[in-house]
């Protein structure tokens, strides 16, 4: 979305050109800078704003944007007092903004929702702790990582222990790039509120056992999940109940039995929206509080 200047033209008097003077354009709206990952898609949700150029204030819209290479993309409009802003990836919210007041005209503001790169080869145990600790002494509770797509126990312990001064259930924690996870890779992570996996298309057991204090989760499109309920199941020691689930919209039904000496579960060839399952708010076996199936995966 391209910046906006409204003004009037004026014909010449041989009807053979058009003049518009900009010398005293002023811009009757606000910019909006959203600071994330360079070059993703991002959906952007807002329940009050009133875009450049128009003249009614439009409610609850989602606006689809690609940053560029320096991460950045801007909307370019007004917001008005309780105007509320979400930015998300993949299903998973990297940031959220509440406006308490309105924005003024030509004024420029900043939404952080940067990402943390922790997938360069070579990076140590201890820089994973320091660089999300960081992330939470910012006063952070939205916490953005890239992983490596096999990244195993031991960086998912260093991310618990740069956590673990975090309050019970304040962290809204996203993993981008990781598509496995290993057995109790989240395991009494008491910190999270939410965890957000777009990219993640096997669990094994365990992997968000005891996690007391969570509220949602989003998962990307799963092909093998490990562990039945209470069998280590990966949501045991959880009250799924008041858990809020979002799959991909291309999740398949997941069909549960013994495979590789253990029981797993494995996609089926039926999408699960819509399905006996999802209409019974149910998954992997484990009854949630409500299930959406509706984002796609980057």
């Amino acid at each position: 979305m391209h910046s906006f200047l409204s003004r009037t033209a004026e014909i010449t008097g041989n009807g053979q050109g058009i003049n518009v003077s900009f010398s005293n354009a002023t811009r009757n709206y606000s910019r909006l800078r959203i600071a994330t990952m360079p070059n993703k898609p991002i959906t952007v949700t807002i329940n009050k704003y009133t875009p450049a150029g128009s003249s009614s204030m439009e409610w609850f819209q989602d606006i689809a944007l690609t940053s560029d290479e320096k991460g950045n993309a801007y909307l370019y409009g007004n917001f008005v007092t309780n105007s509320i802003v979400n930015v998300e990836y993949g299903g998973a919210l990297l940031a959220t903004h509440h406006f308490y007041e309105v924005t003024g005209n030509a004024k420029s503001y900043a939404l952080d929702a940067t990402v943390v790169l922790l997938a360069d080869e070579g990076i140590t145990y201890d820089q994973i702790v320091e660089d999300v600790k960081k992330e939470l002494d910012a006063g952070k509770t939205y916490i953005n990582l890239i992983l490596a797509p096999d990244a195993d126990e031991e960086t998912l312990d260093a991310i618990h222990i740069g956590l673990q001064d975090a309050r019970y259930g304040s962290i809204n924690l996203t993993l981008i790039g990781c598509k496995k996870i290993p057995s109790r890779g989240f395991m009494h992570f008491d910190m999270l509120k939410s965890i957000a996996l777009p990219d993640v298309t096997e669990i094994e057991e365990n992997a968000f056992s005891d996690c007391a204090w969570l509220e949602k989760v989003v998962l990307g499109n799963l092909t093998k999940v490990y562990g039945n309920v209470g069998k280590k199941g990966i949501f045991d020691g959880c009250r799924t109940e008041d858990i809020e689930l979002v799959l991909s919209k291309d999740q398949k039904v997941m069909n549960g039995g013994e495979a590789e000496g253990r029981f797993c579960w494995t996609a089926d060839i039926k999408d699960y929206c819509g399905s006996y399952e999802h209409n019974g708010i149910e998954f992997l076996g484990y009854r949630f509080k409500s299930i959406t199936c509706g984002y796609s995966v980057p």
